[in-house]
C-alpha cells in the first residue's frame, strides 16, 4: 500500500478505537477489522451488571430521531419533493452534522448497534421495491408513444457515457482499474424514478399536459431499463463469469411464466369464496417477499431484485390495493428513514474535495445535472415543443428517488464506489430534487399551449354551435339518471353534443394521481402511463359508457378516468374542462337518493362540488336524480311520451343560465317544458330601499329581454309554456311550487345569484346545502319534490362578459344590445313610472 492509504488506514483505527473496538488491521491488503467487546454477567439474579435496555435504546433513538426530522423538514419544504426532505434527514445525522456530536453519535447509531440498523434498512429496500414492482404495469409498455421511447433510450445512453467520463475525471487510480464504478455512476445518473415523478407531476398538475405525458412515460421506460442493468452489474460483480447471472435470470422467468400463473389462480380461488382475500392469503404473498428476496440474493444477485420481481407478478386487482394498504405508510414511514441514514452516515461532504480543486467538484455537478437536462432539450426540440417545456421536461427526468441511492449503496457495498464518488453523486442527487419542481412549474406556466380561458356559458353560446358537456360520475349510482339527462339535451346535426364522461376516482394512500384516456380502440391508457390498480368500480362505469356510445350515435363521447384526491380533484377537473374547452360541466350532487328521500351523504363529494362551484372555469349544474331514468321508460321498453319539466325563474344571471338549458332541452320530442316566473308582488317592493329597488329594476330589465327572446325563438314549440305569478316571499314561492306537487320529473332553477332580497330572505330559512342555494335546496327538502329530480344551474362569473347580461349573438339577432347598465336617473325614472301604474291599475 502506498504512504497515503495506510495513513489513513492507521487514521481510521484509531477513530474505530476510540469507541471501544478492537482493531486488527492488514496493511499489505488494506483490510481493517473491528471487533467490539461488552460485558457479559452469568448472574441469574435479578440485578445485573448492564442494563438490557440500554444496548436497544440506541436503535430505537436513531429511529425515532429520523422519522421526526423527516416530518418536520417536510413541513419546512413542504414545496419540494419528500425525498429531500428524507435525503436532508440522513446528511443531517450523518459525520458532517448532528454525527460529528460525540454525545449524540453514541446515543443514536454508535458503531455496535451497525448491524440491527443494516437489517432494519436492507428490510425497508426489500419491502419498498416490492411495492414499486406492485404499483407496476408492464403490458403498457405497448401503448408508449414514439416520443416517449426517443426521450427515454437517448435519457439512457447520454448519462451512460457522460458519467463513465465523469467518473473518470476523480483522481485516483483506482478508477480506471475498476470500471464496475463508471458503470454504477452511470446506472445511478439514468435512473428516472417513476413513483417520485409521478407525484411531482400530480403537485404541480402537469399530468395531462403534453410534457408530463412524454416523462411519465419515458420515467417509466428509464425504470425499467435501469434495473436491467443493476441485476447485471451485481450478479456479474458477484461471480467470477458472465454465466453468473444464469440462475438471476432463471429465476426471472421462472417467476413470469410459472409463479405468475399459478399465483392469478390460487388468488382468483381465494376471493371467488366470499369475495375477499383471507388474512393467510395476504401474509402468504408478505412472507413470499422475504422469501424471493433470499432466493435471488442466494443466485448471486441482491434480494430487492426478487422483492421487485414478486411484486411484478401480483395479479391486478383488489389484493394489490390491500397490500399497499397495510404497507404504504409502515414502509416509507418506519422502515426507510433508517435506510436514508445509513446513507447520510456514509457521505462524508469533505471527502469530496479530496485532492481536487474544489471548482473541479462543482464543474462534475453541474454536468451531472446536465445529462438528462440535455437529452430531454434535445428531444423536445426534435419534436417541435417550445423551447422551456423542453427545459422543463430534461429537469423532470433528474425526479430521483430510493432507487438512486440504493445503486450507489450497492456499489460501496461491493466496494465498486469509494467515499468520494459516492459523496459527490449523493450531492448531485440533492442538486436535482431541489431544481426538479421549482423549473418546471416556472417553465410550463409561462407557456401554457391554450390561449386564454374565454368565459364559456349556455347563454354566450351560440344556437347552432357544439355543446360541450364535461359529466362527472362517482359511482355506478350515477350513471343511469346523467346518462340520461344528456340524452334529454337534445343533440342535433346543427347543435350536436360532444360529452367528456369522465369517472372521478378518490385517491388512496400513496397512489399517483392520473388522468386515464380511453382511446377508440378501448384500450385504457393514463396518457401511455401504468394505469392504477383496483378500480372495478371505474372499469364497470367507463364499460358502460363505451356502450351507451355504440347504441346512441346522436352525441360523441370521451369516457376519461380522473384519479386524484378529493381535496384538489376540483383542479384537476378545472384543468380538464379548460383543456377541452367545456361550457357546462354536470356533476352529481354528494346525497344519494333512496325510497324515503336522501341518503348517505359524502363528504368528499360534497367538498369537490364546493370547491368546483368556486373556481370552475364555465357553468356548473348539480343534479340531484331522483329516479329519471326510471321514468323515462313506462312499461316494459316502451318509451314514454312526454317528460314534464319545470323551469322556475326568480330573476339573476344563474336562472337565465338554466332558462338557456331549459329551453334546449324542450326541443327533444319527449320533454314537455313550463317556465314559471316569479315577480315581486307589492309587498316585496315596499320591502326593498331604494338602492335594491333600483338594483331590482334593472335586473328585470335584463330578464324581460332576454325572456321576450327566448319567447320568440319557442313561439311555435307548443311544448313550451310560460306563467307569470306574483309572489311577495320565498315562502310563496314554495307554496306555488307545491301545488305542482307530482305533476313534473324534474324541476330546474338557477343557484340564485342575482335573486331579489325578499325572495332571498325567504328561503334561506331552507338553506341547508350552499351549493345548491335557496330555491334549489329548499326544493330538495321538500317533502312535495320527494320524487322529482332537480337540477341546479350556476352560471360562470358575469363580471368580465362584454354585454351585462346579454348574449353577444343577439346583436346579430337585430335586437337591443345591453351595452351597459342603466344610469341612476333612468332607473330612477322607470321604478316611479311602474309605482305610477300600479296605483292606477288599483
Amino acid at each position: 500500500m502506498e504512504g497515503r492509504d495506510k495513513a489513513e488506514l492507521k487514521y481510521r483505527a484509531t477513530e474505530i478505537y476510540f469507541t471501544g473496538y478492537t482493531i486488527t488491521a492488514n496493511l499489505s491488503s488494506g483490510a481493517l477489522n473491528a471487533c467490539s467487546y461488552e460485558a457479559v454477567s452469568n448472574s441469574t439474579t435479578l440485578w445485573q451488571i448492564s442494563n438490557p435496555f440500554l444496548d436497544a435504546t440506541p436503535f430505537v433513538t436513531n429511529l425515532c430521531s429520523a422519522i421526526l426530522l423527516i416530518q418536520l423538514l417536510f413541513l419546512l419544504f413542504h414545496r419540494l419533493p419528500r425525498f429531500f426532505s428524507e435525503l436532508i434527514t440522513g446528511l443531517l445525522m450523518g459525520p458532517m452534522m448532528l454525527g460529528a456530536n460525540a454525545l449524540f453519535s453514541e446515543y443514536t447509531h454508535p458503531m455496535r448497534q451497525t448491524g440491527a440498523t443494516e437489517t432494519l434498512t436492507n428490510l425497508g429496500v426489500i419491502y419498498y421495491m416490492f411495492l414499486v414492482g406492485l404499483q407496476m404495469d408492464l403490458t403498457t409498455i405497448r401503448r408508449i408513444s414514439k416520443g416517449a421511447w426517443g426521450n427515454a433510450l437517448f435519457g439512457i445512453l447520454l448519462p451512460l457515457g457522460m458519467g463513465a467520463g465523469l467518473f473518470h475525471l476523480l483522481p485516483g487510480k483506482t478508477h480506471f482499474e475498476n470500471p464496475l464504478g463508471a458503470w454504477f455512476w452511470s446506472v445511478a445518473l439514468t435512473v428516472t424514478s417513476f413513483p417520485d415523478l409521478a407525484q411531482i407531476l400530480s403537485d404541480l398538475k402537469l399530468l395531462r399536459t403534453e410534457v408530463g405525458q412524454m416523462a411519465i412515460s419515458s420515467a417509466f421506460v428509464s425504470d425499467i431499463a435501469s434495473w436491467s442493468f443493476l441485476v447485471v452489474t451485481i450478479t456479474v460483480s458477484n461471480g467470477n463469469t458472465r454465466a453468473f447471472i444464469l440462475p438471476t435470470l432463471a429465476f426471472i422467468l421462472f417467476c413470469w411464466f410459472v409463479l405468475r400463473p399459478i399465483l392469478s389462480q390460487i388468488i382468483d380461488r381465494d376471493s371467488s369464496k366470499g369475495g375477499n382475500y383471507s388474512d393467510l392469503c395476504i401474509y402468504s404473498i408478505l412472507t413470499g417477499v422475504v422469501v424471493c428476496g433470499f432466493i435471488t440474493d442466494a443466485c448471486g444477485s441482491h434480494s430487492m431484485i426478487g422483492a421487485f420481481m414478486f411484486g411484478l407478478i401480483i395479479p391486478d386487482g383488489e389484493l394489490g390495493m390491500m397490500i399497499m394498504e397495510k404497507l404504504e405508510d409502515f414502509v416509507p414511514g418506519i422502515m426507510l428513514p433508517a435506510f436514508f441514514v445509513l446513507t447520510g452516515t456514509r457521505c462524508n461532504i469533505i471527502d469530496m474535495f479530496s485532492n481536487i480543486n474544489p471548482f473541479a467538484v462543482l464543474g462534475i455537478l453541474v454536468l451531472a445535472c446536465l445529462a438528462k437536462i440535455i437529452s430531454g432539450f434535445l428531444v423536445a426540440m426534435y419534436y417541435g415543443m417550445p423551447v422551456r417545456e423542453g427545459v422543463a421536461l430534461g429537469v423532470l427526468m433528474n425526479a430521483k428517488g430510493v432507487l438512486a441511492l440504493i445503486i450507489l449503496n450497492v456499489g460501496r457495498d461491493i466496494k465498486a464506489v469509494d467515499n468520494q464518488p459516492f459523496a459527490i453523486m449523493v450531492m448531485t442527487i440533492l442538486l436535482m430534487t431541489i431544481l426538479v419542481k421549482p423549473i418546471p412549474l416556472w417553465a410550463c406556466k409561462t407557456t401554457k399551449h391554450f390561449r386564454k380561458y374565454k368565459l364559456r356559458t349556455l347563454q354566450e353560446s351560440k344556437p347552432n354551435s357544439e355543446l360541450r358537456i364535461l359529466a362527472c360520475i362517482h359511482t355506478t349510482r350515477n350513471l343511469s339518471g346523467m346518462l340520461n339527462l344528456l340524452e334529454l339535451s337534445n343533440s342535433t346535426e346543427k347543435s350536436p353534443i360532444c360529452v367528456f364522461a369522465t369517472c372521478l376516482v378518490g385517491l388512496s394512500g400513496r397512489t399517483n394521481a392520473m388522468l386515464i384516456v380511453h382511446d377508440e380502440n378501448r384500450n385504457s391508457s393514463s396518457q401511455n402511463y401504468p394505469p392504477a390498480r383496483g378500480r372495478s368500480d371505474a372499469d364497470q362505469i367507463i364499460s358502460t359508457l363505451e356502450n351507451y356510445e355504440r347504441r346512441n350515435q346522436s352525441m360523441s363521447f370521451l369516457p376519461l378516468t380522473v384519479v386524484s384526491p378529493y381535496t384538489s380533484m376540483h383542479e384537476d377537473i378545472h384543468n380538464l374542462a379548460e383543456d377541452k374547452r367545456v361550457t357546462f360541466i354536470l356533476i352529481p350532487f354528494h346525497k344519494q337518493s333512496g325510497a324515503e328521500g336522501m341518503q348517505k351523504e359524502n363528504s368528499s363529494i360534497r367538498l369537490v362540488n364546493q370547491n368546483l362551484l368556486a373556481k370552475a372555469p364555465c357553468s356548473v349544474g348539480i343534479f340531484i336524480d331522483r329516479g329519471l331514468s326510471l321514468k323515462i321508460y313506462n312499461e316494459g321498453s316502451h318509451r314514454r311520451e312526454k317528460l314534464n319539466f319545470a323551469m322556475f325563474y326568480t330573476g339573476g344571471h344563474d336562472d337565465r343560465e338554466a332558462l338557456t338549458y331549459a329551453c334546449r332541452m324542450a326541443g327533444s320530442l319527449n320533454v314537455s317544458l313550463k317556465v314559471i316566473r316569479f315577480l315581486p308582488g307589492k309587498e316585496a317592493i315596499e320591502m326593498m330601499d331604494m338602492e335594491e329597488e333600483v338594483e331590482g329594476e334593472n335586473q328585470r330589465f335584463v330578464d324581460d329581454m332576454y325572456l321576450n327572446e327566448l319567447r320568440f325563438m319557442t313561439m311555435c314549440n307548443p311544448s313550451v309554456t310560460w306563467v307569470d305569478r306574483s309572489v311577495n316571499s320565498g315562502d310563496e314561492i314554495i307554496i306555488a311550487a307545491k301545488d305542482l306537487a307530482d305533476e313534473y320529473d324534474l324541476y330546474i332553477v338557477g343557484r340564485g345569484q342575482g335573486m331579489i332580497k325578499p325572495f332571498a330572505l325567504g328561503l334561506s330559512e331552507w338553506s341547508n346545502c350552499e351549493e345548491l342555494g335557496p330555491l334549489g335546496d329548499a326544493l330538495s327538502t321538500s317533502d312535495f319534490a320527494l320524487h322529482a329530480s332537480i337540477l341546479v344551474v350556476q352560471q360562470h362569473s358575469v363580471s368580465t362578459m362584454k354585454n351585462k347580461g346579454m348574449p353577444q349573438h343577439q346583436e346579430k339577432a337585430g335586437l337591443e344590445t345591453w351595452k351597459s347598465p342603466l344610469s341612476s336617473r333612468d332607473l330612477l325614472n322607470i321604478v316611479n313610472h311602474r309605482k305610477k301604474t300600479d296605483e292606477e291599475d288599483d
